[in-house]
C-alpha cells in the first residue's frame, strides 16, 4: 500500500441520487457507502492531499468549498463544519459533508482516506490502466 493520503471528491446536484445510481460505481453521483467514493468515476475526484495535513491544503480545500457553496441561512455557521473537519483531519479520518446550499443545489464534499484494506487506490488504478493501454 502507498503512503496515506486523502482523495477529495466533489458533487453538486439538484436532487439526491436514486439508490440504484448511488450503488453503481460507474454513475457520477455520491455513493451509499463512504468507502465507495473510491470506486466512482474520476470526474468526481477533485484533488489528492498528503496525510497528515501539516501544510493545511486539505483543510483549505474544504474551507474554499464551503465558501463557494455556503449552507442555507437557517443552518449552522461554517465554523461548525470547519472545526469538525479540523478534528477529523487531525485524526486522519474521513471528512464527509452533504448539505443543501443557500443557492439550492445539494452539495457533497468529501475527503476519503486511502489506502483502505481491500480497496485499490484510484490513482494506482489509473496509472495501471495507462501502463497497459
Amino acid at each position: 500500500m502507498g503512503a496515506p493520503h486523502w482523495h477529495a471528491y466533489a458533487w453538486t446536484g439538484r436532487e439526491h441520487p436514486r439508490p440504484r445510481d448511488a450503488r453503481d460505481p460507474s454513475k457520477p453521483v455520491p455513493p451509499s457507502l463512504i468507502a465507495d467514493w473510491l470506486f466512482k468515476p474520476r470526474s468526481l475526484l477533485a484533488a489528492t492531499f498528503a496525510m497528515p495535513d501539516e501544510d493545511g491544503h486539505a483543510y483549505a480545500w474544504l474551507e474554499t468549498q464551503l465558501k463557494q457553496h455556503p449552507r442555507g441561512p437557517r443552518d449552522w455557521p461554517p465554523r461548525v463544519d470547519l472545526d469538525g473537519a479540523h478534528d477529523r483531519l487531525t485524526r486522519r479520518a474521513d471528512v464527509v459533508w452533504g448539505y443543501w446550499s443557500a443557492a439550492g443545489p445539494f452539495i457533497a464534499r468529501v475527503l476519503i482516506t486511502c489506502p483502505r484494506p481491500g480497496i485499490p487506490c484510484p490513482q494506482a488504478l489509473t496509472r495501471n490502466r495507462e501502463l497497459t493501454a
